[in-house]
């Protein structure tokens, strides 16, 4: 069997541990549904579109038969995505402190870090991109913070704490153990859903304190059904930065994490598998999360 290292993620092994998490055999999509001009983290992120490219009326060669086919454009951190370790720099000085006129890094493991100008093409990114991430199956475990505080959702850029990470495992009668993808509901699926701008502009999310909390306990992926899974604003990306370029802990956005809280499913055989699109800083995934 091939041997990964990509970041904190564990080598993908179909385990009889892992195999226990599976009770009934219930299967639950945690992606969302792909809108035509669907809300984007800014305007550097290009949305959703759609256009046919063969019509079945179209000649085909193919005769008698038909075909159809269409041309999707969008950015990569656009729906539900994972997020390559390449995503996101650290600006440092030469003393390896955080500077903001100092040199974007990237993760390079075991607390080292490379030069981000060093690693890009014009083909895109060269180190730790996207297609060098292996399968993911692991121990999903649902945080429905939302459920926690009694609401459908969280006030407008909320900042998730320590203290509500604590409050909802206590709830839910959940612990995080070693290897364990955390899966943060805030109840901002509907948001996007109804296009409301607040999914975008004021994303309630983990701050730092919940992002170390988390990582302390042994979580090794992180997810959430909004845009960036910490909270926004601030725009200084602290917990990306911490979990990404410090930790080797990559990100799961935009999930639709609904149902699984409305079956107080909290604990999961999770599975994702990244597309191997070289260069690119991350891949659109559809998550499944077998109960």
């Amino acid at each position: 069997m091939r041997a990964f290292a990509y970041g904190k993620l564990p080598a993908p092994r179909l385990t009889p541990a892992l195999l226990g998490l599976v009770k009934t055999g219930a299967v639950y999509s945690l992606g969302v549904d792909f809108q035509e001009g669907m809300l984007t983290p800014g305007a550097a992120m290009k949305s959703y579109s759609i256009a046919p490219h063969l019509r079945h009326s179209d000649p085909s060669a193919i005769s008698p038969g038909t075909a159809a086919a269409e041309v999707i454009r969008m950015s990569i951190h656009v729906g539900t995505h994972i997020d390559a370790l390449c995503h996101i720099a650290e600006k440092r000085n030469a003393e390896g402190d955080v500077d903001p006129d100092g040199e974007p890094r990237l993760y390079a493991g075991a607390g080292e870090t490379v030069a981000a100008r060093d690693h890009v093409t014009s083909a895109g990114q060269t180190h730790l991109s996207i297609e060098q991430m292996p399968p993911i199956l692991m121990r999903g475990l649902l945080l429905d913070v939302a459920g926690y505080k009694d609401v459908a959702t969280l006030p407008p850029a909320y900042a998730i704490g320590a203290d509500d990470i604590r409050g909802t495992l206590e709830k839910q009668g959940s612990r995080i153990l070693a290897d364990t993808a955390a899966l943060v509901r805030t109840g901002s699926h509907q948001l996007l859903l109804a296009g409301d701008p607040v999914y975008r502009d004021a994303q309630t999310g983990l701050n730092l304190e919940a992002a170390q909390f988390l990582v302390a306990k042994g979580m090794t992926l992180v997810g959430a059904d909004n845009m960036a899974v910490e909270a926004m604003p601030p725009m200084d990306h602290s917990v990306h930065r911490f979990l990404l370029v410090n930790n080797g802990i990559t990100h799961v956005e935009n999930l639709n994490l609904d149902e699984l809280a409305a079956d107080r499913c909290y604990e999961f055989l999770l599975i994702i598998a990244p597309l191997k699109l070289t260069g690119a800083t991350g891949s659109w995934v559809n998550p499944l999360a077998i109960a």
